[in-house]
């Protein structure tokens, strides 16, 4: 730590004979003048409790000419603040040298006489203990080790890949402390052996953001009477390592910021054929295999790191900044070869228009929340699709051992417990069914071996049929059928995981069926909830609005049907919807163009989460990266699509970073002229061989 005057503080431990481990505060003076002031305020700098030390010392240079520490602790001033020291707590005063690479110390207690060699001892004898306690101090774990995400490693400059990256810089944030880093870098290379730097020409550093260290340097051998003068130059770590020509024998140093694996340490010492004592490395990391001693200060390794096993994403770091490397942003073309899942999306287009599905509606009952993708359960019942499909099914799967039929609490779930109760007894044979509410579970009498089936017309994640199945797994062990109408998630993962969770049991796996499933991701809830927040909130005037906007304003979010105003409507009054047009590449040819809003927002939701999260997707098609960098939606895809309805089905669900293309001027500039056009043709009304009207 620093203090307000400017020395840089900190504290080493040393054994004192006959007193046992004691705590002592080091400040050191970097070259200069002592700031006015700067004394005292140390001297209550180091007072501070709530733990004081055993003794302080101040660090100067017997060759600094303008080191004038104890003249100041003499001063008027230093003495009232040192007064919170007398007799308490030593005050030391030790000079380094850098000629000969010793301490000479003394006392400027008296009151401590009797103790004096001994403390003195500890100054002197301990220089490489208090030497490193501050190297310590300055390079914190916590400060310079960086830590990679869970999931991701760093792809060093060297190629390795590792968890954890050094980045020492990060601790160099005061003048004092750069200073002190240098004198520790002096006392390892010069101190008592000045020869070796009659021939000295040049440094070199594997990044300039540790040319302070190098600077500084240079003024401590200023001091020394060092006047030639020395190139200081960064080979920019691996990446310019072999432009560095080699230099000749004594004339150059070379200072590595940082190495784990000091393979950087290694390789200029062979490839450039230098002693091993003209190369160092600030910081490196237990455990170290080979070069230790070229190792100024060597930290522990993390305790524990994000996660275990091998990390599947890599964030690649670029030599002499030592940043992620900026990779070009990935662009990705939706394709109806790749992305096209017919299984999730097929009753999108067979229930276009016929109200099982909506947009951003909740529940009837109290207390729900919006759904960005509504499933109508009374709706869906009323299908004939969904008729046969539940008699299929009744027929294959349902067990003669069945005697409760347990529905989740809704009433389209309701409607199609009774639904199964009366097919299972019309066209099965069974008798006595009982019909119950999840809510009354536990007050049911039920034998251990009946079979049960449990019917949810609607679910997400699937909470409430979860609580059934605990409910039920201290009181039943029979056959048991989940009977799931229509299962909307926000991903792919949980729509694996509720039927592997309800099929779980010690011996025969349950049964689990459901009519449709759909993933549709979280950006086109966030979408509306956005737009209800920003234009039709409570401080804004409705009456302002256009008469569609309006109504809009009023049904979105609320239990009624929100249907052809899924998306905004378009024309000169902001009156038309817009219509989808025959020839959607995911949906069949034999199509006719409507207002099915609900439909199609839902279709390319599941598009994208597809293109998100599905596994077998080749590396170039997937919405998603191996690697730390930007993924985007191509913007051919606003041409490809270029339906208004699926343009704005498009925006609606795709992130906001899916579609940032700041970073391409080509591809920001594609996207004004996509937005310009659609601004263009603003004012069309929906017409045969129109383009269904603006990006809404």
């Amino acid at each position: 730590m620093t203090s307000a005057a400017g020395f840089y503080r900190f504290s080493s431990t040393h054994r004192i004979r006959g007193d046992g481990e004691r705590r002592f505060v080091f400040a050191y003076k970097p070259p200069g003048p002592v700031l006015r002031g700067s004394v005292e305020q140390l001297m209550l700098d180091v007072c501070k409790g709530p733990v004081v030390p055993d003794a302080v010392v101040l660090v100067g240079l017997a060759e600094d000419m303008q080191d004038t520490l104890v003249s100041e602790v003499g001063k008027e001033a230093a003495r009232v603040a040192q007064e919170r020291l007398y007799g308490r707590i030593p005050l030391l005063y030790a000079q380094y040298s850098l000629t000969t690479g010793k301490v000479a110390a003394q006392l400027l207690d008296p009151t401590f006489r009797r103790r004096s060699s001994a403390l003195l001892a500890a100054v002197t004898d301990g220089l490489a203990v208090w030497m490193a306690s501050g190297l310590a101090a300055v390079f914190r774990p916590e400060d310079v080790l960086l830590l990679a995400p869970a999931g991701y490693a760093y792809q060093k400059p060297s190629g390795s890949r590792s968890q954890y990256f050094l980045k020492p810089d990060l601790a160099l944030t005061s003048s004092a402390i750069v200073g002190f880093v240098a004198l520790a870098l002096f006392h390892r290379l010069f101190a008592g052996r000045l020869e070796r730097t009659r021939e000295l020409q040049s440094v070199f550093l594997d990044t300039m953001a540790i040319a302070p260290i190098a600077y500084a340097l240079r003024d401590l051998l200023a001091l020394c009477d060092f006047q030639q003068p020395f190139l200081i130059e960064s080979f920019h770590s691996y990446g310019g390592l072999e432009a560095v020509r080699r230099p000749l024998p004594k004339t150059s140093i070379c200072i590595i910021s940082a190495s784990t694996s000091m393979s950087l340490h290694e390789k200029w010492i062979v490839l450039k054929e230098v002693s091993p004592e003209e190369v160092i490395t600030l910081v490196t990391i237990k455990p170290v295999a080979k070069f230790r001693d070229g190792a100024l200060l060597v930290i522990e390794a993390p305790a524990s790191l994000t996660s275990e096993g091998p990390p599947q994403l890599s964030i690649r770091i670029k030599g002499e900044n030592f940043l992620p490397e900026q990779e070009p942003a990935k662009k990705v073309l939706l394709s109806d070869v790749d992305h096209r899942s017919d299984e999730d999306v097929s009753w999108f287009c067979t229930f276009a228009g016929a109200g099982v599905f909506d947009c951003f509606r909740r529940p009837s009952r109290s207390l729900s929340k919006p759904r960005a993708l509504f499933v109508d359960g009374h709706a869906l019942l009323g299908r004939a699709e969904f008729h046969q499909w539940l008699e299929a099914e009744l027929v294959q799967r349902a067990k003669a051992a069945t005697k409760v039929i347990v529905f989740q609490d809704d009433p389209p779930s309701r409607a199609l417990a009774q639904k199964v109760k009366a097919f299972c007894e019309a066209s099965l044979g069974l008798v006595g069914l009982r019909v119950v509410s999840a809510a009354l579970l536990g007050r049911v009498r039920l034998k251990p071996d009946d079979g049960v089936a449990v019917c949810a017309a609607v679910v997400g994640k699937g909470s409430q049929l979860l609580e059934i199945s605990r409910a039920l797994r201290d009181m039943h062990s029979g056959p048991r059928l989940y009977l799931v109408g229509y299962q909307v998630a926000e991903t792919l993962g949980e729509l694996k995981t509720l039927p592997a969770n309800l099929k779980h049991s010690k011996r025969v796996p349950y049964d689990f069926t459901a009519f449709g499933k759909a993933a549709i991701g979280t950006q086109a809830f966030e979408s509306f909830k956005a737009e209800l927040s920003e234009y039709y909130g409570a401080a804004r005037e409705a009456k302002s609005l256009p008469a569609q906007m309006a109504m809009r304003g009023r049904l979105l979010g609320g239990v009624a049907r929100v249907q052809h105003l899924g998306l905004l409507p378009h024309g000169a009054q902001a009156d038309s919807h817009m219509k989808l047009r025959a020839g959607f590449a995911y949906w069949p040819s034999k199509f006719t163009p409507q207002a099915c809003h609900p439909e199609v927002l839902a279709t390319v939701g599941v598009l994208l989460q597809r293109a998100r999260e599905h596994a077998g997707l080749p590396e170039g098609r997937r919405l998603g990266s191996g690697s730390f960098r930007h993924v985007v939606l191509h913007p051919e895809n606003f041409t490809r699509f270029n339906d208004g309805v699926l343009q704005s089905a498009l925006l609606r669900n795709a992130y906001p970073s899916e579609l940032d293309y700041r970073g391409d001027h080509a591809d920001s500039d594609f996207m004004k002229a996509v937005v310009l056009r659609a601004l263009a043709r603003a004012s069309e009304v929906n017409r045969p061989g129109s383009r269904g009207g603006p990006l809404g």
